[in-house]
């Protein structure tokens, strides 16, 4: 039986080998990196602090985004990032418009439109007991990633 040699440039010693391993390594630490700075990102927005009204002491008090619950009333102020998906109770302005940026979502810096339905800023104007009574159940769909579109 005749055998048939290889056809190698390198006398069939794993020249590949060497960069290859040190390419894959390479990207490792990439990752590696990539990741640690994700984390130190997600830690950051997870400690900063917003508003939540407690019922027991009848004041707003500083909550981490993290241990933010449903069902917490919670006070946004002008420029202030918003810390969670959130159904809108009140409005400053009078009719109920407030303007948001979605630069984080979108990339898009132009401010949209969104309203609180009048009859609910005229019932919680100056009333946050009102808004600690309210009670209810929001029908919404599961999480996707239709930013345009939601249903609820």
């Amino acid at each position: 039986m005749q055998t048939i040699k290889s056809i190698s440039i390198s006398n069939g010693v794993p020249a590949s080998a060497y960069p290859l391993a040190a390419v894959v390594f390479v990207a490792m630490l990439k990752d590696a990196f990539e990741d640690y700075k994700r984390n130190k990102s997600d830690n950051e927005e997870n400690f900063k602090a917003t508003k939540v009204y407690r019922a027991r002491t009848g004041q707003f008090e500083d909550v981490a985004w993290k241990d933010l619950k449903p069902g917490n009333i919670v006070k946004v102020s002008e420029d202030e990032p918003i810390p969670a998906d959130m159904c809108l109770l009140r409005s400053s302005d009078v009719k109920g418009t407030l303007y948001i940026e979605t630069k984080n979502l979108d990339g898009e810096t132009n401010l949209k439109n969104k309203f609180v339905h009048k009859d609910l800023n005229e019932i919680y104007a100056n009333d946050l007991q009102a808004m600690q009574r309210l009670q209810g159940t929001i029908y919404c769909e599961a999480p996707n990633n239709a930013i345009y579109k939601f249903e609820g």
